[in-house]
């Protein structure tokens, strides 16, 4: 300010007239530089102010999209896993009702196909960091289209999978762990086994049968949600890849 001053100074005395047409033209030109070396002053704090507040934003926008990229990245690895195991407990619950259906005599091995058919999956998905961007208005991602499609992933498809999750888990607790306690002689978490009481008494309990075969059509389509949403989860890891490198430059 003491440069541009001087050099407020050094022109209004340059540009004094050699007949002034009023006797205070040199305050005036003082007065008015003075009033333009504060507006420029101003202006030039408020832009540094605007470029440190935009550099914040951007950082903590990066922190937390680099957060979500991590939790869809650890929701994604799980579902495969569960993806696995739900393929494995839909092949055990066809071999079962095959098995109930035929002239198929009782084996051992059909012990860890009941184990796999008469229990639920379940998951947790990691959402502290969705939640944290929803309840700032979602104005952390200064991106329409991306924020869009992370609102989109979370209150729809896995809002869809959890309720998926929680159908299975309503059935099993409703009529699966009956027939669990009441029909088997054992079941083992760790190597999912069961066997039945009375294998030949199964095949004629037609609401069994029918229990078992609603159980296998609601893990169906919930797998069929899991494959939706795997997919659903690649494409938002790509858009915030995008936007990272974006804000990165």
């Amino acid at each position: 300010m003491k440069l541009f001053r001087k050099i407020r100074k050094k022109m209004a005395d340059d540009n004094r007239p050699v007949k002034p047409a009023w006797p205070a033209g040199r305050y005036a030109r003082y007065a008015i530089g003075e009033i333009v070396l504060v507006v420029i002053g101003i202006l030039i704090a408020l832009q540094i102010n605007t470029w440190n507040e935009e550099r914040k934003n951007r950082n903590f926008e990066f922190l937390t999209l680099s957060e979500l990229k991590k939790n869809i990245g650890y929701d994604l690895q799980q579902m495969d896993s569960t993806n696995t195991e739900f393929n494995q407990t839909i092949r055990s619950s066809g071999i079962v009702l095959r098995a109930l259906s035929s002239d198929q005599k009782f084996h051992d091995s059909l012990n860890i196909h009941f184990g796999r058919a008469m229990v639920y999956l379940d998951m947790n998905f990691h959402k502290g960091i969705y939640e944290s961007i929803k309840s700032s208005g979602s104005q952390i991602i200064n991106d329409e289209v991306l924020r869009f499609e992370i609102n989109n992933y979370y209150d729809y498809s896995i809002t869809d999978m959890e309720e998926g999750f929680r159908e299975i888990r309503d059935d099993f607790y409703n009529y699966m762990l009956t027939y669990l306690r009441e029909d088997f002689k054992y079941y083992t978490s760790s190597n999912k086994k069961a066997e039945p009481r009375d294998f030949e008494g199964l095949k004629n309990n037609d609401t069994y049968k029918l229990s078992l075969g609603i159980f296998l059509d609601v893990q169906k389509m919930n797998l069929r949600k899991m494959k939706r949403t795997m997919r659903e989860s690649s494409k938002l890891l790509e858009l915030i890849d995008a936007r990272l490198e974006k804000i990165e430059r």
